[in-house]
């Protein structure tokens, strides 16, 4: 019974994170709502309470993080390069299309995203988006799945949630057909992060490739877009 309480949980903060996407950018078009709605009531609340519902909050956390080791760093570090030379070689051929740029940077100004704080959306996205979705995606959910399932199995799920709010990012801003397109490959790489995270439990060779990821995004945004 509480195995199944847990996997009813865990799917409902999945489609959680979805909502709060949705809310924020199609209900009320702004990024800090939407922002403080999935980082905060989702990646940091939500896991708190959890684990305070469980009775062992420090033993989550510590599991979350792990220790630093170079092994699996150096392989974060090398997925995280070929990853930010994909996403800038994609956004690339993407913004090539005739007024695409011009509509995406729209598409970001109706949210609140203006030019004169593009770098301090950069920065955000880059060290504290990254950090926030490692931690909530891999570190918990990931890892009550883990708890319960195969290991197959909690990496597609988890997988699956985690591609599922990009959808409607990347709807809003490149078409249907485009953001199905993206979806997939963020739930491939959701994919990879999650072995990775089984093969090294510590956050930090996910983190430093999300990172990475995300330096692409920012960069195609400030070169590209803005």
């Amino acid at each position: 019974m509480a195995r199944k309480r847990t996997l009813l949980l865990l799917i409902v903060y999945g489609f959680a994170a979805t909502l709060t996407i949705f809310y924020g950018l199609v209900e009320k078009h702004s990024v800090i709502i939407t922002f403080f709605s999935f980082h905060v009531l989702v990646c940091i609340c939500i896991p708190v309470i959890h684990g305070w519902w469980e009775g062992d909050l420090r033993k989550q956390w510590q599991s979350a993080w792990g220790s630093f080791e170079w092994q699996g760093t150096l392989y974060g570090l090398a997925l995280g390069v070929l990853m930010l030379t994909g996403v800038l070689a994609g956004l690339w051929l993407l913004l090539q299309e005739p007024g695409r740029p011009e509509a995406v940077r729209a598409g970001m100004e109706a949210w609140g995203i203006k030019r004169r704080w593009i770098w301090v959306f950069s920065v955000y996205l880059i060290f504290i988006n990254s950090l926030l979705e490692e931690l909530f995606w891999r570190g918990f959910v990931l890892q009550r799945f883990r708890a319960s399932l195969s290991r197959f199995l909690s990496i597609f799920l988890s997988g699956f949630f985690y591609s599922l709010y990009h959808l409607i990012i990347s709807t809003l801003l490149f078409g249907f057909r485009n953001g199905l397109f993206i979806t997939s490959l963020v739930f491939g790489v959701g994919l990879i992060w999650g072995w990775l995270k089984e093969m090294f439990p510590s956050i930090y060779p996910n983190w430093i490739s999300h990172l990475l990821a995300d330096l692409g995004l920012a960069l195609a945004v400030v070169l590209w877009i803005y």
